[in-house]
């Protein structure tokens, strides 16, 4: 289970707390089991990592987090969702967790959609 859970503005967030050593980010089996399983039931989750001496604070999918494990921060592009100061985090978690509840909603309204245009049996 992750480090922090948090709800803002009605969505819930999870996120894994990290500090970035030797310009990598480390995750141990369980927390990658968690985050993996979490995004394949459709959960969204988050992994926050700073780095100490450059003073960055970056933000993953958790849904990379097999991806992310012992990988170089600049190698992590794919999964990264926003890079900045600490004091800005916050607003970044919060503004990144309403994206992605937001856009797991509309897939969901397409798919009720489609279900009720769908021809009834007989």
């Amino acid at each position: 289970m992750p480090d922090l859970y948090m709800c803002m503005d009605g969505a819930p967030v999870w996120c894994e707390l990290k500090i970035i050593k030797s310009g990598k980010v480390k995750l141990s089996k369980s927390q990658i089991a968690w985050h993996s399983s979490h995004s394949r039931c459709n959960g969204v989750s988050f992994i926050l990592a700073h780095d100490p001496f450059e003073g960055s604070v970056y933000l993953f999918d958790g849904a990379f987090s097999a991806e992310i494990q012992g990988s170089r921060v600049d190698d992590l592009q794919s999964a990264l969702l926003w890079r900045g100061d600490l004091r800005s985090a916050p607003c970044a978690l919060r503004t990144c967790a309403l994206e992605s509840w937001s856009a797991l909603l509309r897939t969901c309204d397409l798919r009720v959609a489609a279900t009720d245009r769908a021809p009834k049996e007989k």
